[in-house]
C-alpha cells in the first residue's frame, strides 16, 4: 500500500547495485556496511516481491547498523504490518521521532497500524495529515484508505465522497465500484446506487463494469428479472467477463430457466472462457432438465479442469443416485465431502442413498454428523426423526423432535412434526396438544401438516375442529386489528 512506483523507477540503478552488493554479502557469509538509503532500496525490493523472510532479515540488519534511523524504524513497522502484527508495528512507531523528510511515511504507516487495530478515527487523523504531501494524481491509495475507514465506521456519505475522489485514478474499477455499491446498499439507498452507475454509463455507454453493477444491485435486492438486461448489456460489451456470465446464468437458474442459463454459459465457452465452475453449473442445469448423460459429461469436464472441485464429484453423485446406482453415488459424495467438509448437503445426499440401500445405521451416522455441525438447524432433527419413522421407531422419533425443539427454540415446523408423530403413535391427546401449540405459533402451516398423511389426519374430526377453532380466532384477531 502507498508504494511510489515513480520513485522506484527513478532509483532503479541504485537499487540494483544495492541488492547485488547485499546478496553477494549473503552468499559469501560476509559482514558489509550499507548506508541507510541502500538498506531502504534492499528492503523495498524484497517487500515488493513479497519475499518477507528476506525483507525481515534485511530490516533487522539495517536497524543493527543504523539503530536511530527514523526511516528504517518505519520500514521495520511496515514489516510487522506485512506479517499481520499491527500491535508490534504500532509499538515501534511510538519510538519514531518525527522528521519533516519522513512525515508522509510516518503518517501513512502510523495510520495503517491504527486502522488494523480498529482505531478508525485516529487512523483518519494520520491519513489526513499525509494528504498535503501528495499531488492529486498520487492520492489514489490514500483516498481509498480514508474511504475504507469511513465505511468501517458506517459513515457512508463520507466514504462515498472519498471513493469518488479515488475513482478517476483507479487502474481497475472493479474493486472501487464494489465498495461504492456496498456503501449505497448498506445505507439503504438502492435508487441512488443505480443512478450513480447509470451516470457512469451516460458518460461511457461501453462501461461494462457499470452495467454489471446495476445487474448486481437488482440481483442483491431479489429483483431477478430486472437484473437480466444490465447483465446482457455488460456481456455484449465484454463477452469474456466470467463473473457476469456466472451471475446471469445464476439468475436464469434461480428463475428455473435452465436452457437460458446453459445458453449463457455455452456462449462464454465459445468466447474462450472455460472454467470448472462453468461446467459444473451447466451440468447442474442439464441435471435439472433430467438430461443425466449430458450432465455427467459436464461434471467430468469440470473435474478434468480441476480435480479438486467438490461440486463436480457431488454432481456425479446426484446423477448416479438418480440412476439407482446408490453405491457409486455414495463414493462420489464421499469424495465431495473430503474436499468440502463444511458442506452438509453432501451428508444429506449420502444419507438418502444409504436409506435407499436400507443401510439405516450409516444413514443415521451421516445425519448425526450434520446435527453436530449445525445443532440449531431444524432440518437435521426432521430427517433423523423421519429415519426413525421409516424403521417404525416412533418413540425415538419423538425424543429426537423434542430435543430438536430445545435446540431450535421451538421451531414451529418441528412442533407440527411432533404432533404428527404422536398421532402416528396413537397418542391422540398429546398430538392435539402439540398441534394446538403449532397452530398458535404459525397457523398458516396447517395445510402442509395435513399433507403429511391425509388418510390419518384429514379425516380426524378433533383435528379438523381444532384447526377450525384457530381459524376463527385468526379471523377475529384480523378484524379487531383492522
Amino acid at each position: 500500500m502507498f508504494e511510489d512506483e515513480d520513485y522506484y523507477q527513478e532509483h532503479e540503478e541504485e537499487m540494483e547495485k544495492a541488492i547485488e552488493k547485499y546478496e553477494s554479502m549473503l552468499k559469501d557469509h560476509d559482514s558489509v556496511y550499507f548506508d541507510s538509503e541502500e538498506f531502504e532500496y534492499i528492503i523495498d525490493h524484497y517487500t515488493q516481491h513479497n519475499e518477507l523472510k528476506r525483507s525481515r532479515q534485511a530490516v533487522e540488519l539495517a536497524i543493527e547498523q543504523h539503530p536511530e534511523n527514523n526511516m528504517l524504524k518505519i520500514k521495520m513497522a511496515r514489516q510487522y504490518l506485512l506479517e499481520n502484527d499491527a500491535q508490534r508495528a504500532f509499538d515501534i512507531m511510538q519510538h519514531v521521532e518525527r522528521d519533516d523528510d519522513d512525515d508522509p511515511d510516518y503518517f501513512l504507516t502510523l495510520g495503517s497500524c491504527l486502522a488494523v487495530l480498529g482505531k478508525s478515527e485516529e487512523a483518519l487523523e494520520n491519513y489526513f495529515s499525509a494528504l498535503p504531501y501528495f499531488d492529486e494524481d498520487e492520492k489514489f491509495d490514500l483516498y481509498n484508505a480514508i474511504a475504507y475507514e469511513y465505511q468501517h465506521m458506517q459513515q457512508f456519505d463520507r466514504a462515498l465522497e472519498f471513493y469518488r475522489k479515488a475513482l478517476p485514478f483507479a487502474d481497475e474499477r472493479d474493486t472501487i465500484y464494489h465498495e461504492i455499491r456496498c456503501c449505497y446498499l448498506n445505507a439503504g439507498r438502492k435508487d441512488e446506487a443505480i443512478a450513480f452507475f447509470q451516470a457512469m454509463i451516460d458518460k461511457d455507454p461501453h462501461n461494462s463494469k457499470a452495467w454489471t453493477n446495476i445487474g448486481d444491485i437488482y440481483r442483491m435486492m431479489g429483483q431477478y428479472e430486472e437484473s437480466i438486461d444490465p447483465y446482457e448489456f455488460a456481456l455484449s460489451i465484454d463477452p469474456e467477463d466470467l463473473w457476469t456470465n456466472m451471475h446471469l446464468a445464476d439468475i436464469y437458474y434461480d428463475l428455473g430457466r435452465y436452457k437460458e442459463a446453459i445458453d449463457t454459459l455455452e456462449e462464454a465457452l465459445r468466447n474462450g472462457v472455460e472454467t470448472s465452475m462453468i461446467h459444473t453449473t451447466i451440468g447442474d442445469c442439464y441435471y435439472r432438465l433430467n438430461d443425466l448423460q449430458t450432465a455427467e459429461e459436464h461434471f467430468r469436464k469440470a473435474l478434468e479442469i480441476n480435480p479438486m472441485i467438490g461440486s463436480g464429484y457431488a454432481g456425479l453423485g446426484y446423477v448416479f443416485s438418480d440412476r439407482g446406482q446408490s453405491q457409486k453415488a455414495i463414493k462420489y459424495f464421499e469424495k465431495a465431502l473430503q474436499l468440502e467438509p463444511w458442506e452438509t448437503d453432501h451428508l444429506y445426499s449420502m444419507s438418502t442413498d444409504y436409506m435407499k440401500l436400507k443401510e439405516y445405521d450409516k444413514a443415521m451416522e451421516c445425519l448425526r454428523k450434520i446435527q453436530e455441525q449445525t445443532p440449531s438447524d431444524p432440518d437435521a432433527y426432521y430427517y433423523i426423526a423421519d429415519l426413525y419413522g421409516q424403521q417404525d421407531k416412533i418413540d425415538e422419533a419423538i425424543n429426537t423432535i423434542k430435543f430438536g425443539l430445545l435446540q431450535t427454540d421451538n421451531e414451529v415446523s418441528l412442533l407440527y412434526l411432533l404432533a404428527y408423530a404422536y398421532f402416528v403413535k396413537g397418542s391422540h391427546s398429546e398430538g392435539l396438544e402439540a398441534l394446538d401449540q403449532a397452530l398458535d405459533a404459525d397457523f398458516e402451516l396447517w395445510p402442509d401438516f395435513i399433507e403429511y398423511d391425509r388418510e390419518l389426519l384429514a379425516n380426524d374430526t378433533e383435528i379438523l375442529q381444532l384447526i377450525e377453532r384457530h381459524k376463527q380466532n385468526q379471523q377475529t384477531t384480523n378484524t379487531t386489528n383492522e
